[in-house]
């Protein structure tokens, strides 16, 4: 029951990351197509398709503006405005990751300090039966990396599957650029790297402790 606490956590918070980043991402590269038809920057690889996409809906926009609030955006300024909004959004996306980033890694440190707790006496049986401290320690760190890597690998899919159904929604066509490849791999990677450092200093704490205390633990 611990187990699945700490992989639920995990999960969730991988799952979050997962869709603030690839919503950044997105937003990013709307950002380098908008300044594109600004004229302040002009990408090698830039697709004729979206940038005419993002133009229509740029055009559409400015027009409905217009109408309704009587201003008189040209094309180059409502783009500009629009850029800059959308700047201000991935920063604000990026701030909130960041946040999660660090709730996550308290949530999942305080998981495995409970974990070591609850597990107090099972580490006195251990000693008794002959394990010693850094084999004790090992088993702890591998079975804490499993846990971050399915938690990872969970998170990951199901945010990947929901950014994937937002992007069909909004017939937003390449899906490559809303989750590289190197998202999922780096996340689950970075998961499973820190749940193994955030259970080393509990599981060598817990092993620290007297014998005979831990198994009048309960």
């Amino acid at each position: 029951m611990r187990n699945l606490s700490t992989l639920l956590r995990i999960t969730f918070g991988v799952l979050v990351l997962t869709i603030l980043l690839s919503s950044g991402i997105g937003l990013n590269s709307t950002v380098k197509q908008v300044e594109n038809l600004t004229g302040d920057v002009i990408p090698h690889n830039a697709s004729n398709q979206n940038t005419n996409a993002v133009k229509i809906v740029l055009n559409s926009a400015r027009e409905t503006v217009n109408s309704i609030f009587g201003t008189q955006f040209t094309s180059s300024e409502f783009s500009k405005n629009v850029a800059n909004l959308l700047m201000n959004l991935i920063y604000l996306l990026d701030f909130i990751a960041s946040l999660i980033f660090l709730v996550g890694l308290f949530g999942i440190w305080n998981a495995m300090n409970l974990n070591m707790l609850e597990r107090k006496r099972e580490f006195g049986l251990l000693k008794v039966m002959g394990f010693t401290e850094n084999q004790i320690i090992l088993s702890t760190i591998l079975e804490a990396g499993i846990l971050g890597l399915i938690g990872a690998v969970v998170g990951t899919i199901v945010g990947v599957g929901g950014v994937t159904f937002a992007s069909q929604v909004l017939n937003f066509n390449q899906l490559s650029v809303l989750v590289p490849w190197y998202l999922p791999l780096g996340i689950i990677l970075i998961t499973t790297l820190l749940s193994m450092l955030l259970a080393f200093y509990p599981a060598w704490y817990g092993c620290r402790q007297d014998v005979s205390n831990s198994l009048r633990y309960e």
